[in-house]
């Protein structure tokens, strides 16, 4: 999806409900006797697994209108063992609390999720939930898929949170519910109190306490069973959601907006209150109390923004809010800095992560040191940058809020995880003036480029950047060699047996290509000896040519592609740099990995390198006689990524028969 620059934002709406609020009204009105009809419910993907997941446990869930549903409790105690395992999608927050709902009931049941949400760990709900009686097997590192076995006799426990998590708070409080005793979770740093509010609210009681050391702790008693009841419940619009909305007002000038219905809780409140310290022109109104939450209307206008210092202490109360936090400061003056943010980097992807490299692109200055992020503000980035959003939708927005105000348009490879905190974002933006818009194809036939060029010399960074905007498939085809090497090393062959090569190289898949093993020392020395067999590059030149010829369009790079492997591919690209900028740049990354090695040592063996590819028998390396060659030594990554994108859409745009793959 593009995000182009916005001539002003002007419009009253209402944002999503809040995601957080929706999994605990959901999840709590199973654990009560009687209907509990809930209006404003976010109907995004997260929400829906956590609706799916209970109908799996034997709750009737159903939708009831737009935003609307009804749910029939079926009270502590009154759960059953899902038959299929649960797949909460992207959903970390109802897959953490839905353990903890499990924990007290005799069964197994079997948690999955999306790629993003199976690379995240849940050994801090782990924890506590084991202590209650629950037993766990877990992937490495504690990850999903996981099985949870529940007790019917689960133990009330004391647990204090080694950091601030609103979601393991909860997950132990819901584990309460159908436990005897009392259960206490102390939080020494305040974190989302919706769980304690809303079990307030449906007439469980719970204790709130300060222990001497100042920390809170929440106690609740469990088979509490309120009387069977037929109740209500509003979900105020999330805070989270009606952030990227708020800023793109702040930041595109001419803009105001009034955000209704938007939740006020004092816990969620962290990005508003440093937003104003930034010089945010933003109000809220007509403050109330709905289904135990506050909230209140939010007007906010075009304003200038100043840098500001983010206190540690602020981050449980917008830790969702940090990458469009990210995006203001880019648009204010000075550097900001955002302490404490180190949980960044297990969310839906590593975020922190994702805003340093975002913002880069974007040509704004930006970096981490230990658990603090500092941003660098001007008047107006650059933009002109493909996002890679890692399946993260608060990442996609906060880019596409940022396109509304910069230079040059901004794209985000993938705008479908939005779904699952604010559906309908895009139409939304647009009807408040902002230009979102698909990007459409601009070729019909597939797109093949063949990329060539000495070792550092920028052209895999490129070729992923490529594959990644036009949508189509890369292949590193130095890693064919690594899979024949890792196949042999590994069944103990030797790398010189030419018919045991032949064997390996055929058997390869594309699995091959991505196991991490292929970096392994002794793998690259096994790949080295198979690279020379002219049998072996036979068989593999098949293979990437095969690679090629999907219909899907395809990237290549290597030393030969331009000039063995696709000789007939309309872009084919030469990337070269002196050799001394290459062995800048290699030390410099070999650095970055923590490996201690010595610049002169790096430059020989680039040289040595060089030499032997440009000598070697089979297919030396040279560029093609019709290759663009793109000397890359005074240029960044960036601009030899936007010139190299210029010059395939500018042919693109040339009528052609075919496209040769």
């Amino acid at each position: 999806m593009i995000s182009a620059t916005s001539s002003g934002l002007q419009g009253d709406v209402s944002v999503p409900g809040d995601k957080s609020i929706s999994h605990r009204a959901l999840m709590l009105a199973s654990q009560v006797l009687g209907s509990t009809r809930i209006t404003g419910l976010l109907e995004g993907e997260d929400v829906l697994r956590t609706a799916e997941a209970l109908r799996r446990l034997g709750v009737d869930v159903q939708r009831v209108g737009d935003g609307a549903w009804e749910v029939h409790g079926v009270g502590a105690g009154g759960l059953h063992e899902s038959e299929a395992v649960l797949d909460m999608g992207n959903a970390g927050t109802g897959a953490r609390l839905m353990m903890g709902l499990v924990t007290p009931y005799p069964f197994t049941t079997f948690f999955t999720g999306d790629p993003s949400l199976r690379s995240r760990p849940m050994g801090r709900v782990m924890t506590p939930l084991s202590q209650m009686g629950a037993r766990f097997v877990a992937r490495a590192h504690d990850r999903l898929p996981l099985a949870l076995t529940g007790t019917e006799s689960p133990l009330p426990i004391t647990y204090r949170l080694p950091v601030a998590s609103a979601q393991v708070k909860s997950a132990v409080l819901l584990a309460a519910l159908n436990t005897r005793g009392k259960t206490t979770v102390i939080e020494r740093e305040p974190t989302r109190d919706h769980t304690e509010n809303m079990l307030e609210y449906f007439g469980i009681g719970v204790e709130r306490r300060r222990e001497e050391d100042g920390a809170l702790a929440v106690t609740l008693s469990g088979h509490q069973n309120p009387a069977r009841a037929e109740r209500s419940l509003t979900v105020p619009g999330d805070p989270s959601s009606a952030a990227f909305p708020l800023v793109a007002a702040l930041i595109v000038p001419h803009s105001r907006l009034v955000l209704r219905n938007v939740c006020v809780n004092p816990l969620r409140t962290g990005l508003f209150d440093t937003l104003k310290e930034m010089g945010a022109r933003l109000t809220a109104v007509n403050e109330r109390r709905i289904g135990g939450e506050k909230v209140a209307d939010i007007e906010v206008e075009s304003s200038t923004l100043r840098a500001v210092r983010v206190p540690a202490a602020r981050a449980p109360s917008m830790i969702d809010e940090y990458p469009i936090l990210a995006v203001a400061a880019a648009f204010a003056e000075g550097e900001t800095a955002m302490e404490g943010i180190g949980e960044l980097r297990v969310k839906e992807s590593d975020r922190l992560s994702g805003i340093i490299q975002g913002l880069r692109a974007c040509g704004v200055e930006a970096r981490a040191e230990g658990d603090t992020l500092f941003v660098t503000g001007q008047k107006q980035p650059r933009g002109g940058a493909l996002i890679s959003t890692r399946l993260d939708h608060r990442i996609a927005m906060s880019f596409l809020v940022m396109g509304m105000a910069s230079q040059q348009h901004v794209t985000v490879d993938d705008a479908a995880p939005i779904a699952t905190s604010f559906p309908g974002f895009p139409a939304l933006m647009n009807a408040l003036g902002a230009r979102l818009s698909e990007r459409t194809p601009t070729r019909t036939l597939p797109l093949v480029v063949a990329i060539d060029g000495p070792a550092a010399s920028g052209k895999g960074t490129l070729a992923r950047r490529l594959a990644a905007y036009f949508g189509i498939a890369y292949l590193d085809t130095g890693s064919l060699y690594r899979a024949v090497g890792l196949r042999l090393a590994y069944a103990d062959a030797d790398p010189r047996d030419i018919g045991a090569a032949i064997r390996a190289a055929q058997s390869i898949t594309y699995e091959d290509l991505a196991n991490p093993r292929l970096r392994q020392e002794h793998v690259g020395k096994a790949a080295s000896i198979v690279s020379a067999q002219p049998e072996v590059r036979a068989v593999l030149l098949d293979f990437q040519r095969r690679f090629a010829a999907s219909g899907q369009g395809a990237i290549l790079d290597g030393r030969d592609i331009g000039t063995v492997v696709l000789p007939e591919a309309r872009f084919k690209f030469f990337i070269t740099a002196t050799l001394e900028a290459r062995a800048r740049r290699r030390h410099r990354e070999l650095q970055g990995q923590g490996v201690e090695v010595i610049y002169d040592s790096v430059l020989k063996d680039l040289r040595e390198r060089d030499e032997r590819d440009a000598a070697r028998e089979i297919a030396p390396m040279k560029p093609a006689e019709d290759a663009f060659i793109i000397d890359t030594s005074k240029h960044d990554a960036d601009s030899v990524f936007d010139q190299v994108r210029r010059l395939i859409e500018e042919r693109l745009e040339q009528p052609e028969q075919r496209i040769p793959a």
